[in-house]
């Protein structure tokens, strides 16, 4: 399921896990075969439980490990999308 996603692909979380709640756009950072090493950003060595991809969030601090099941790809540009929203809704 991993080789419908890339590296850079908006995409929506399905369940809540580290600090990301379930419905929040992310970004695809790296994908992780169970058992490969990552470095954290304080340097700490991590290591992958499970098949999955590294996300982060735009202005957010930290990252997540997402399962392909827990993630959707998003289509489109949907930040665009909600920004041209708000601009129409009349200023109260």
């Amino acid at each position: 399921m991993s080789n419908q996603f890339k590296s850079g692909d908006q995409v929506l979380t399905l369940v809540s896990k580290y600090q990301i709640p379930a419905m929040s756009e992310v970004e695809l950072v790296i994908f992780r075969l169970k058992g490969q090493k990552a470095e954290e950003p304080d340097g700490q060595l991590w290591v992958a439980p499970y098949d999955g991809w590294i996300v982060g969030r735009d202005g957010e601090d930290g990252y997540g490990f997402f399962k392909p099941g827990q993630l959707m790809l998003l289509h489109g540009d949907f930040t665009l999308q909600q920004q041209k929203a708000k601009e129409a809704e009349p200023c109260a």
